[in-house]
């Protein structure tokens, strides 16, 4: 996977107001992958994404 990610440096301790600018190649996840619940193939959006649209918007997926 190539990503960059630029951290600036910083003097002292990082609060939550430090700007962190991550770097993310939006397409490296971006594949096609089967579905687990139908089996059907999909484009999935990123790498934890293993459920297509139309399985997701079932009951059984909404009632888990």
């Amino acid at each position: 996977m190539d990503t960059a990610c630029r951290i600036p440096q910083t003097e002292g301790p990082v609060d939550a107001e430090t700007e962190i600018d991550i770097d993310v190649d939006d397409k490296t996840d971006r594949k096609t992958r089967r579905c687990l619940m139908c089996g059907q193939s999909f484009l999935s959006e990123w790498a934890g994404e293993r459920v297509c649209r139309s399985c997701k918007s079932t009951a059984a997926w909404r009632t888990g």
